[in-house]
């Protein structure tokens, strides 16, 4: 592993998605690619030929390290001006899809009764961001959809659903949740407490990863008790500055939303996409991302070191 990467020097990385036209990558930037970069070259080479114990886990990190590093900080390190990509994520049948069609005004995301729906993975953006996305290695995994509505300056992913029964559908959810610049987490009243979409979000706010949560199909007699058991809930784990959004419940329901309902989620997304909010955002996950390397690599030279120790232990019988 690289030992010029250092983490500690990550608050002094700009991270700036809007960085203006013609600015020279600075220095720390520069390091911080080739750095990034050395580290990707040595977890590819990276192999673990012996079956000792732990093995496959091991083996599963690496993976998982190599996602972060293809889909998230190396397209970031390499460009500074991408659109944030904004991930919709939750749990089977949470209305995603209902809300990103909602959101940019068309349907450009299947949304159905039969589950699981979201199958392949939308990533929709304004037409002036395309030439900034042209390279992202989402792009192999995502129906590429462009629309007006998009607020420029944001990539909005429809994510599958996280307790998929298809463990493909799962693979595939936490490895755009990996590659995400802001996280946006949709659970309805009935099923907010459910395992699997807090479990993520502690993940989330472990590393310090940028999210927003949608509480949908909330009955308006208990709008007040659901909202509060809910922020008691975010304030418990240390989330209680996530922004909350709340959906009306409107019964048997086909199509978009409400204008209404949706209009405060389209208006923060809004906001988030202005510069100086992208900014912020981008940097600060992409801080939790750096700080998140030091134990997986740490980890990774864990089981480098029981594979060298075993090859020894071989030798000598």
């Amino acid at each position: 592993m690289p030992a010029d990467l250092d983490l500690r020097a990550t608050g002094a990385v700009p991270g700036d998605g809007r960085r203006p036209a013609g600015t020279e990558r600075s220095w720390v930037e520069a390091t911080l690619l080739d750095a990034v970069q050395d580290l990707r070259r040595d977890v590819a080479l990276t192999r673990f030929p012996l079956p000792v114990d732990g093995v496959e886990h091991a083996e599963r990190r690496r993976r998982q390290l190599l996602d972060q590093l293809d889909d998230h900080l190396l397209p970031r390190l390499r460009e500074l001006a991408a659109p944030a990509v904004v991930v919709v994520a939750g749990s089977t049948g949470a209305g995603k899809s209902t809300l990103v069609n909602s959101i940019v005004g068309a349907e450009v995301s299947a949304a159905g009764v039969l589950r699981p729906t979201t199958r392949r993975p939308v990533l929709v953006h304004h037409p002036a961001d395309g030439d900034l996305l042209t390279e992202h290695p989402l792009r192999e995994i995502v129906e590429v959809v462009v629309r007006e509505e998009v607020p420029r300056g944001i990539a909005l992913v429809d994510a599958p659903d996280l307790d998929s029964l298809l463990a493909s559908n799962r693979s595939t959810a936490h490895r755009l949740l990996e590659a995400a610049d802001l996280w946006v987490f949709v659970t309805t009243a009935a099923r907010y407490g459910d395992a699997v979409p807090w479990q993520v979000l502690g993940e989330a706010a472990t590393r310090g990863t940028s999210m927003a949560m949608v509480l949908n199909r909330v009955p308006a007699d208990a709008l007040v008790t659901v909202r509060t058991d809910l922020l008691d809930r975010l304030r418990s784990r240390g989330m209680g500055t996530v922004p909350l959004f709340l959906l009306p419940d409107l019964g048997p329901h086909q199509g978009l939303l409400e204008e209404r309902s949706v209009a405060p989620v389209r208006r923060w997304l809004a906001m988030v996409a202005g510069s100086d909010r992208a900014r912020s955002v981008i940097r600060r996950t992409q801080r939790g991302a750096l700080r998140a390397l030091r134990p997986w690599v740490t980890e990774l030279a864990r089981a480098v070191q029981d594979q060298v120790d075993a090859r020894v232990d071989l030798q000598a019988r």
